[in-house]
């Protein structure tokens, strides 16, 4: 199998599942009657919101293949490179940027009061696990970000920012 095709494959993998399992689900609720068939409907309707997520998902990952790797545990976010990298608390973010690259190759920025901005490449190993992180704050727009990764913007662009009150 050539390279790109298992790399493809292996991004949208989840999406496939998803999508057998909805084809699962409505075979057997065609060929069903009763409480059945209303069980298999409310699978497949479970099975939809599956590949959904899944698609999003997919959309979000840029391979691999970068510098540096990625890592979510206990609620802190750990980039590990040769020349950089950091921790950031999840609730501590205040900000996600996305910032312009050389040659397409775009990073995020995560900002935090008190600390120095964390820098982390898209593609870098494991940077997929950010869109749970991502999901997670407070008002993100999924989709904004999802076409903004895709457009390759070249300034930056804020993607999230969190919320303040304003006292006065």
């Amino acid at each position: 199998m050539r390279p790109e095709v298992r790399a493809a494959l292996v991004r949208w993998r989840e999406v496939i599942v998803g999508l057998v399992v909805v084809a699962l689900f409505a075979w057997w609720a065609a060929s069903s009657y009763g409480v059945m068939r209303w069980i298999a409907l409310t699978g497949m309707a479970l099975a939809v919101i599956f590949a959904f997520a899944a698609v999003q998902r997919a959309r979000f990952s840029q391979g691999g293949g970068g510098f540096g790797a990625v890592e979510v545990d206990e609620g802190v976010v750990s980039f590990f490179s040769p020349l950089t990298g950091g921790q950031i608390e999840i609730e501590a973010i205040s900000a996600v940027t996305l910032l312009p690259g050389p040659k397409g190759h775009a990073h995020w920025q995560l900002d935090a009061y008190g600390q120095t901005p964390l820098i982390i490449p898209l593609n870098a190993h494991g940077a997929e696990v950010l869109f749970d992180v991502f999901v997670g704050l407070d008002g993100l727009e999924t989709e904004k970000m999802l076409r903004e990764i895709k457009s390759n913007p070249d300034r930056p662009v804020v993607i999230w920012r969190k919320r303040t009150a304003v006292l006065h």
